[in-house]
């Protein structure tokens, strides 16, 4: 997503006015579903780009008509997550969902379907229209408020930041002489300052109609849970610098303050450097990776993410031209956290500060991020400056000389718990080292990995090989016996159930998944195939049937459309069978030969069901009613000589 930038300040702008002007998402009213017009889902649903809103949650690379990605769902190695841009469908192999946009969003992000509706015209700048012609304040969404709230408080901070009559020329002399910042940074990031004075906040946002159980879920506030009133509630970031976090899709979630000078004595946090927005609905520090929404744009295909240790770190890298710039959000990194990255590229540059803090959660998460399957190096800056610090002084013409000099997963660990000169020390102190590497080394769970580290550790501790993989072995044996005696007990046999399958399939679904990808012949089909020869006892048979029936009817205009016209069930059975198909390529003949072929045994079947009726019939009339059963042979002969050439379809020009 490009970089957001407000709008020039009015130039009878004041803060005592700041919430008169509209919010920035009053363009985008969110409101509860039964208030959107069923007009507008439908267009919605038929003009979202359903390979843009998957690359929010995972790379997708084109192969052919498909698109393909890894799952959004969980983490794997293999891609198993498919898009149709023509159908508008997904479907994940590996979680077996499927569906549309909307149901894309819900899947992803736990939102219910009226959430998914307005994150989905969020996205793609959609005006949704709404049957009663407006919104209140108790229609709309609790996360519909929180986002217009966050978005609203932001812009109020950063104009703040620009006009604050006590301190505003303070804090852009703070960011530019101080942090050695350009103004320019400040305003594509929406750096913002929240004043010391916060009397005017609540106010403006009790105005704007929200909700005082909205303000108190934004976490921005102390005194939510002891203080009815919210005009008597204290904003948590008074005084600090403020930065904006945003989530994959550039929307504001929560914030980082930093503390300065002028931060209040009396604020409860006034001691800690950094302090970010408590976790809420809309934020988790266990998922969110700060700039991830810019750095998966301006990295060019394979190239990997840099992660940095904080927020200003990361601002810096990213305004001087290094591509892929993340940060976590002051906590360690997380399984989620490597698990995003790991769907956009295998590649990680771990650029953590060079002090002991820094070394230390750099080694908890490599073995992370090695189970994760991200090629992981490490790289330190001389002289243990962190990257903003020095990046303040130097160019990014220096970043490819320092990419060179990073270390593999196994060096940087290994260097870090067995240092240079350590064959030198007694083999007492060698081998306790070794107490520190090998559990780190045991979580990464790759033979070869762990075949790596060993031999790297052996070379710097100046023990043999063969010595050093032993007292791995030893280590193995020492852990297993200190675990507890369930642990050791075999597990218990699971029943496992029987896949049904073998590659058979009906002619129902062999139709479906041509007419699918060539939705040109719908309405051929439709001519020539008697609908009453379709079987409805499956999912695909009552798609197939409802989608001819429309194109029998002269209402098919294409597949998509034909598509959304369908209940979420039948969605997710299209989007199901239209992963599975591989007709990309064929030419017409091909495909009209291939239908001719499923037709063929729609009538196969049809008239083995009409003769099995028939013999029944037959079978169960007692023999004296001979005029009954020589009338029935007849029909069996009539049936034979009057159906002997399937239905087929002609040439399409």
């Amino acid at each position: 997503m490009p970089p957001c930038h407000h709008a020039p300040l009015p130039t009878e702008f004041k803060l005592g006015t700041i919430f008169d002007c509209p919010a920035p998402l009053d363009r985008h009213p969110l409101t509860a579903v039964a208030l959107i017009s069923r007009r507008s889902i439908d267009e919605l649903r038929q003009r979202a780009d359903i390979v843009a809103l998957a690359g929010d949650y995972t790379q997708m690379k084109q192969r052919g008509r498909d698109w393909w990605g890894l799952s959004p769902f969980k983490s794997e190695k293999s891609p198993s997550f498919k898009v149709n841009p023509e159908t508008g469908l997904w479907y994940c192999f590996s979680t077996q969902q499927g569906g549309d946009a909307f149901k894309l969003v819900i899947a992803r992000e736990g939102l219910d379907f009226p959430e998914a509706v307005e994150r989905v015209a969020l996205r793609f700048g959609f005006k949704l229209e709404y049957d009663n012609g407006g919104e209140t304040s108790s229609e709309r969404s609790m996360r519909g408020q929180l986002l217009e709230i966050h978005e609203l408080v932001a812009d109020y901070w950063r104009r703040c930041f620009l006009e604050d009559a006590e301190h505003g020329k303070w804090i852009q002399n703070y960011w530019t002489e101080s942090r050695k910042f350009d103004p320019k940074v400040a305003d594509d990031f929406s750096i913002g300052f929240a004043p010391v004075d916060d009397s005017k906040l609540i106010p403006g946002l009790l105005k704007k109609n929200y909700t005082k159980e909205a303000i108190a879920q934004t976490g921005l506030f102390f005194g939510t849970d002891r203080q009815p009133d919210p005009i008597r509630w204290r904003c948590r970031f008074r005084g600090r610098l403020v930065i904006p976090i945003r989530d994959i899709q550039g929307r504001v979630i929560a914030f980082t303050a930093r503390t300065l000078d002028i931060t209040p004595a009396d604020d409860p946090s006034r001691e800690a450097k950094y302090v970010n927005s408590p976790e809420t609905e809309l934020f988790k520090k266990s998922r969110t990776v700060f700039n991830l929404d810019r750095a998966r744009a301006n990295r060019k295909g394979e190239d990997p993410f840099v992660l940095v240790e904080g927020q200003l770190d990361a601002i810096r890298c990213h305004s001087i031209g290094i591509p892929g710039v993340i940060a976590a959000q002051g906590t360690a990194v997380t399984e989620e956290h490597l698990a995003q990255l790991r769907r956009f590229t295998q590649r990680l540059i771990v650029f953590l500060d060079s002090d002991a803090a820094g070394q230390k959660a750099a080694l908890r998460l490599l073995p992370i991020g090695l189970r994760e399957g991200l090629d992981i190096r490490f790289l330190s800056l001389p002289g243990g400056k962190d990257p903003d610090e020095y990046f303040s002084t130097h160019s990014a013409a220096e970043w490819p000389a320092l990419v060179a000099t990073a270390r593999s997963a196994m060096q940087f660990c290994v260097q870090s718990i067995i240092p240079v000169g350590s064959s030198n020390t007694p083999l007492a102190q060698r081998l306790a080292l070794l107490e520190t590497l090998f559990p780190i080394v045991e979580q990464t769970g790759a033979e070869e990995i762990i075949r790596e580290a060993l031999n790297e550790a052996a070379r710097h501790a100046g023990i043999g090989i063969r010595e050093m993989h032993m007292a791995y072995e030893r280590h193995l044996a020492t852990v297993a016996a200190r675990r507890p005696a369930a642990q050791l007990r075999p597990a218990e046999p699971t029943e496992v159930t029987p896949v049904k399958g073998g590659g058979l399939t009906t002619p129902e679904e062999d139709l479906i998944r041509v007419l699918l990808r060539h939705d040109r012949y719908f309405i051929p089909v439709s001519e020539n195939l008697p609908l009453e020869w379709i079987d409805t006892n499956s999912r695909a048979s009552t798609l197939l049937l409802a989608l001819l029936n429309e194109a029998a009817h002269g209402h098919f205009k294409g597949i998509r459309d034909a598509i959304n016209a369908l209940d979420d069930d039948l969605r997710q059975e299209s989007a199901r069978l239209d992963a599975l198909v591989n007709y990309d390529h064929d030419q017409d003949p091909e495909i009209r030969i291939r239908i001719n072929h499923i037709l063929k045994a729609f009538h196969q079947r049809q008239l083995q069901t009409q003769n099995r009726k028939l013999d029944a019939l037959i079978a169960s009339t007692p023999s004296s009613e001979v005029a009954t059963i020589n009338s029935l042979l007849a029909k069996k002969i009539e049936l034979r000589k009057n159906n002997t050439v399937p239905p087929s379809l002609p040439p399409i020009n």
